[in-house]
């Protein structure tokens, strides 16, 4: 318990908000997707946010969602183009482990931890690797 609570002050600590992020397309998700929403609809209901970000991105990205990371391979998702990919519970006991590995491969361009959930958005074309850690 102590480990959880320790783990969570630090990822507030070390987190940023939309105005430390530097790449567009994250900065338009953010602001036009996740703040927008009611934090507390969209963590019991991931599908809302998949909706959101599918409604703005639908020309530009296929949107994913995963509800466990273990399930699907993350890496197939990431090889078929231009994707956003939503991952739920990463923090579940080996599941940040998990999301860990899989952020660390150069494929994946950009992650969003938001501790409670991940977002990986991998695009063909200029978008450099980037690893936020974002709070809600």
């Amino acid at each position: 318990m102590i480990f959880k609570v320790f783990r969570y002050i630090s990822f507030c600590v070390r987190s940023v908000d939309q105005h430390s992020v530097h790449s567009p397309i994250v900065y338009k998700l953010l602001t036009e997707c996740i703040y927008k929403m009611d934090k507390k609809l969209f963590l019991k209901d991931m599908s809302i946010l998949e909706k959101s970000i599918l409604h703005k991105y639908q020309d530009e990205f296929k949107v994913s969602y995963v509800n466990n990371i273990f399930a699907e391979d993350i890496s197939e998702f990431i090889t078929k183009g231009d994707r956003i990919i939503i991952i739920k519970n990463i923090r579940n006991k080996n599941q940040y482990y998990h999301w860990k590995k899989i952020i660390g491969d150069n494929k994946i361009k950009v992650s969003l931890d938001f501790y409670y959930f991940g977002i990986i958005i991998n695009k063909s074309k200029n978008l450099q690797k980037q690893d936020y850690q974002i709070r809600l």
